[in-house]
């Protein structure tokens, strides 16, 4: 008897000296590729977090802080960027991480003949060479002034691979990662999950988990109900009408915080009515924005104070258009249209749009005005909404916008110049001023961070007055976690940092 104890004794003791500590992250999304170079959305963003790093990243503040890189410059011109490198860092296939590796992931991620670049090449076009100066510094080349592509480098696209492992696996470099992060890859069951692993090797503070298991769980009640039997530790994407259902519970926790996201409602600019800023200003004073956060989200977002969230670099908050009926019915007087108009409003088939766009169609009505709103399954609205003006049909749209690399550079460039107009970018309103192209296209060629700040406040007045676009609200980014995970949260670009997941 004596004996069979000791053996359940001894069983049960290396049992739990060898059982995994894992952390479950529920994403709404499937993952597409673990190849940075092809980062395909969120999804992809938050795996690849915990497996790559970058010269440089964000903190939880947006700002920019040291990865691989420890320090950089930028030259005057901003035609250059100088970083010096990390020592002592390796791959997981135990590459040996240096100014080399770093050339030869940039020049194969910006190759545009490389098909396993994907979105990298586009991102970092301006990079023009990559020059090794030793080991440890190398210096990025640009084609043409920009100082806004510091900020570029945070990015998915900019975080390294092996240079062995794009040897190794070639066109399978999607399933087989390695980066330099405190997690490897270990193993991925399509539309099920990805397991990653603590990395022994790694350079920094060591991962205080065994492992994290990324679970695809695309049903928001499910999500919420794994958190609350604990078969999960974080969830992503809670929609405000289920947080109280979270909130109520003791071990758990609600996260909310700001996004670099917007709820936007481009007009069409260039055809009536919305040819006439007076109807375009009289829609935006005609809508009550902190009713809408109270309704449409129960109050997690908030409303824009300029062309571009609070978040991204370079916002500067602007006079708002005051909710005022009265006003709105004078500028649409003035402007011919005294008993209002009807127009149809491109959306998404969503919860959230939908529900907006009901509460739009009510407070504009108020003013004569209807929207004839047209819910539509996200592939055809980007089909749709990406056509040219001379084959567009489009009147105006209740769509989002996102500033990934959360700087004013990307999100004036990508929605308010000339040049985006659609299929090129995301210029949904055809919107053109010469004063506001001039404008970005300086602010792009400086590296004074302040400079450009100055120049990017006075694009806003402009857009803002000029109004192509309704301007509605930013909302949060909502997780929901137990109460004893730490160190894993949202970052404003909407993915999840795992990096320093802990179970207490």
């Amino acid at each position: 008897m004596l004996r069979i104890s000791l053996i359940l004794f001894f069983t049960a003791f290396f049992a739990l000296a060898s059982a995994q500590e894992t952390v479950v992250i529920a994403q709404q999304l499937e993952q597409g590729s673990l190849n940075p170079a092809d980062n395909r959305g969120l999804s992809d963003n938050t795996v690849g977090r915990v497996l790559f790093e970058g010269l440089v990243g964000f903190d939880q503040n947006l700002e920019l802080v040291p990865e691989l890189a420890t320090e950089w410059d930028i030259n005057d011109e901003a035609t250059q960027i100088t970083f010096t490198l990390r020592e002592g860092v390796s791959f997981h296939d135990g590459t040996p991480f240096n100014a080399e590796e770093v050339k030869y992931y940039f020049d194969w991620a910006t190759d545009a003949d490389n098909p396993l670049a994907g979105r990298a090449a586009s991102l970092l076009g301006d990079i023009d060479s990559v020059e090794v100066v030793d080991d440890l510094t190398v210096r990025f080349n640009l084609n043409q002034p920009n100082g806004a592509m510091i900020f570029n480098f945070v990015t998915a696209n900019a975080r390294i691979i092996s240079s062995t492992a794009i040897k190794t696996y070639g066109e399978d470099i999607d399933r087989n990662p390695v980066g330099t992060g405190p997690f490897k890859f270990k193993e991925w069951a399509d539309g099920q999950y990805i397991l990653v692993e603590a990395f022994e090797d790694y350079w920094g503070e060591p991962a205080k988990v065994d492992q994290i298991e990324f679970r695809v769980v695309n049903n928001d009640a499910t999500r919420i109900a794994l958190l609350q039997t604990g078969e999960a530790h974080f969830i992503e994407m809670v929609p405000p009408p289920l947080v109280a259902a979270l909130e109520a519970n003791p071990d758990l926790v609600v996260d909310a915080t700001e996004s670099v996201f917007a709820r936007i409602f481009p007009m069409n600019t260039q055809i009536e009515p919305f040819n006439d800023v007076r109807v375009r200003q009289a829609l935006n004073h005609a809508i009550d924005r902190e009713q809408l956060v109270q309704v449409a989200l129960q109050g997690y977002g908030t409303a824009l104070t300029s062309v571009m969230p609070e978040a991204v670099f370079g916002h500067t908050p602007q006079t708002p258009y005051e909710y005022d009926l009265e006003k709105a019915k004078q500028l649409l007087t003035e402007a011919g249209y005294p008993d209002g108009f009807t127009t149809g409003v491109l959306t998404f088939n969503s919860d959230e749009f939908s529900t907006v766009g009901q509460i739009l169609q009510q407070m504009l009505s108020q003013v004569g005005v209807t929207l004839e709103l047209q819910p539509t399954e996200r592939g055809a609205l980007v089909e749709r909404i990406f056509k040219p003006f001379e084959e567009t049909d489009l009147e105006a749209s209740l769509v989002g916008a996102s500033t990934t690399t959360a700087d004013a550079d990307r999100a004036f460039r990508a929605s308010f110049t000339t040049s985006a107009w659609p299929p090129d970018s995301n210029n949904w309103s055809f919107y053109s001023n010469e004063e506001v192209d001039a404008l970005v296209d300086e602010a792009s060629q400086i590296g004074d961070q302040d400079r450009r700040a100055e120049l990017y406040a006075q694009a806003q007045a402009i857009v803002w007055e000029e109004a192509p676009w309704i301007f509605l609200y930013s909302p949060n980014n909502i997780a929901g976690r137990v109460s004893n995970l730490e160190g894993v949260y949202y970052l404003a670009p909407r993915f999840v940092d795992a990096r320093n997941a802990d179970l207490q």
